[in-house]
């Protein structure tokens, strides 16, 4: 008797112990499927947020080559002007006129001369994200300071790390040459002439969202040093320093026993960015 009622109460608690491990069994089921969903949205969330982010620094560069492309086309054309709309990317546009501060001066033995001083200012899209936090990258143009090749461009549009963030930024160095204008009996006379694109009188501003802006040619000035050397020479240094940064090129020079005279002819684009209002 005794070991009949051992047996039925070992088999009412391993039908009590069953029917308890059914639910626990679901209920680890139901969990661990509730953490699968919820890994599998996050990385999703993330996968779509990156890809946003993504876009939006392709359009933002796409949106800066337009300035470029902008200022290139009306270069050279007092009055001229363009109106422009930057959409919503998250980032921050800023205009900096009194940025990149240009030094340039003319080397010829021990002859030394600085005939240009000047901020020449910068554009810049700050990017809300760092996805492109590499330094110095170039989207158009290299890292010199100034250019002597006809094939060359004056633009310098690049990514590079702002305080907070990355930033693309347009700007322009100068673009140099020289020809013999006259090959007197006296001296031959040799020109160089330098052109410079200035933004320093655009209007200063920090943007974000979706807005329009007003790009003209505000006009286009010339101005002249000669120098006068009284030993022959084959060639004179031009050097340029951008903020620190230093760039030369040499520039061939015709002269005779008596020496040459060289005018250096510095002609400047003035580029005015400004507010053209809301979006």
């Amino acid at each position: 008797m005794k070991r009949n009622k051992l047996r039925i109460s070992h088999s009412s608690l391993w039908k009590s112990r069953r029917g308890i491990a059914i639910p626990v069994t679901y209920l680890m089921l139901f969990v661990s499927l509730i953490i699968i969903v919820s890994a599998t949205y996050y990385f999703a969330v993330t996968q779509i947020n990156t890809e946003g982010q993504g876009l939006k620094v392709t359009a933002a560069k796409q949106r800066m080559l337009s300035l470029d492309h902008t200022i290139q086309s009306i270069l050279w054309s007092p009055g001229s002007y363009e109106i422009s709309e930057f959409e919503d990317l998250g980032g921050t546009f800023k205009t900096v006129p009194t940025e990149r501060r240009l030094i340039m001066n003319l080397t010829a033995n021990s002859f030394y001369d600085v005939f240009f001083n000047s901020t020449t200012g910068r554009v810049a899209y700050a990017l809300s994200t760092t996805e492109d936090a590499r330094d110095n990258v170039f989207l158009k143009g290299d890292n010199r300071v100034i250019v002597n090749q006809s094939s060359s461009t004056m633009t310098q549009l690049y990514i590079t790390m702002g305080d907070t963030s990355p930033e693309i930024t347009v700007s322009y160095r100068p673009l140099a040459g020289s020809t013999v204008t006259e090959q007197g009996n006296e001296k031959p006379t040799n020109s160089i002439r330098i052109y410079l694109i200035n933004l320093n009188s655009s209007q200063t501003m920090t943007v974000q969202g979706k807005f329009r802006f007003k790009t003209s040619c505000v006009n286009a000035t010339s101005t002249w040093r000669t120098y006068d050397f009284s030993n022959p020479l084959t060639a004179v240094t031009l050097k340029a320093i951008i903020d620190e940064t230093v760039g030369t090129v040499l520039l061939p020079i015709s002269s005779n026993a008596n020496g040459a005279y060289v005018n250096v002819e510095t002609v400047t684009c003035n580029i005015r960015i400004q507010s053209a209002g809301e979006a």
